[in-house]
């Protein structure tokens, strides 16, 4: 599990990341926004600790636009904020634990690894999403839902895809469209169709996400048979 920790005070974070290194985890710094966009962009990134006063851009906003533009992504935020309102505002922002200063490099690895828990527990759950390309079909379960051929490429082309996500452009060129006044409509109508399939065989309809103005993003795995 890939791990980015965000924090402006260079001691402290090479404490944390000594501890999660020696802890088996793939772990790299960032001290700000700017840094950890760079860190996102290089590679998959399954959990983000993240300091809450930052130079620039807040985490509290950085944990908002990452909520965004990444669903599936795990956040922990450390604040010196002790207050009931703030650790409010960071659960409300995205952050799925919120641990408050001092924080101790065990406390710190205690959280990290309910957090692998966790996500390993998704992955064993999102392997039973199984797309047939061959036989038109995605199966969940033993369950079968079958697809047409844009629905299988649509399919495919998404759970092959860096973060699960491609833009509108990119999904119009997958399922044979002309990127023109329509395209995007014919394309939500698809995808309204497509979860309405999924939900017949257990598959919940908000495993196709809708990102405002960019495109699409599945907020499952999907693996693919050959």
């Amino acid at each position: 599990m890939r791990v980015v920790v965000v924090e402006d005070h260079q001691d402290l974070r090479e404490v944390f990341i000594d501890r999660l290194l020696s802890e088996g985890f793939d772990v790299v710094g960032a001290s700000c926004a700017e840094e950890l966009d760079e860190q996102l962009a290089a590679a998959a990134t399954h959990l983000i600790v993240l300091d809450i006063n930052l130079p620039g851009e807040s985490g509290f906003n950085i944990a908002q636009r990452l909520r965004a533009g990444h669903p599936s992504i795990n956040i922990i935020m450390v604040s010196a904020r002790t207050e009931e309102q703030d650790s409010i505002h960071g659960y409300e922002s995205g952050a799925d634990f919120y641990l408050t200063k001092p924080v101790s490099p065990a406390e710190l690895s205690a959280a990290v690894k309910a957090v692998r828990r966790r996500v390993g527990a998704q992955a064993d759950a999102e392997t039973s999403l199984v797309l047939s390309p061959s036989g038109l079909k995605l199966t969940n379960g033993g369950k079968d839902a079958y697809l047409s051929i844009s629905d299988t490429a649509l399919l495919k082309g998404l759970a092959m895809a860096p973060h699960l996500r491609l833009p509108y452009w990119r999904l119009f060129e997958i399922t044979g469209r002309v990127a023109d006044e329509t395209a995007k409509s014919q394309l939500e109508i698809q995808v309204f169709r497509l979860r309405k399939k999924m939900e017949a065989i257990g598959v919940p309809d908000t495993f196709i996400r809708s990102i405002r103005g960019m495109g699409y993003q599945l907020t499952l795995q999907i693996r693919i048979e050959n």
